[in-house]
């Protein structure tokens, strides 16, 4: 009987909202195993990059190489400046500079000498490479005039 005046509910099943505690549970899960191998490979990426410490160790081996082998253009001449007197850490006699025999541990230096630069013979081009721990190139150009 409907009695006027009063209203009639109906009662609809109600819609789940919000989470239950397990699938709460279950993302705090998923997002600390995720996390953690993000700063896992974060770590081993920073403690295997080289610093900068090293970077600068390395361009200062190849600006003291250079600085020991530009001199000799003057000294030699242009045309005495060739691939097998040019770096005197290698000439012979061997240079007993501190600058070649005191190379630290974990770096090589080696420097080339091409003859032309751009197929010009009036130009040479010097390249010092450090390689190692940290590396670094440095390079020069020199002229006959």
């Amino acid at each position: 009987m409907n009695r006027p005046g009063r209203h009639h509910r109906c009662h609809l099943p109600r819609l789940s909202t919000g989470l239950s505690l397990i699938e709460l549970i279950i993302f705090i899960i998923i997002i600390a195993i995720v996390t953690t191998g993000v700063l896992t490979g974060f770590n081993r990426m920073l403690t295997a990059s080289t610093t900068a410490r090293q970077i600068n160790q390395g361009a200062y081996l190849a600006q003291q190489r250079m600085e020991l082998i530009l001199p000799q253009r003057q000294q030699l001449g242009f045309s005495g400046f060739t691939a097998a007197t040019f770096d005197p850490c290698t000439a012979l006699p061997a240079s007993t500079q501190p600058v070649c025999t005191t190379i630290p541990a974990g770096y090589s230096v080696t420097a080339t000498l091409a003859d032309n630069w751009l197929g010009n013979t009036g130009f040479k081009v010097i390249t010092v490479s450090v390689s190692g721990t940290g590396s670094a190139q440095l390079q020069a150009l020199v002229a006959d005039y």
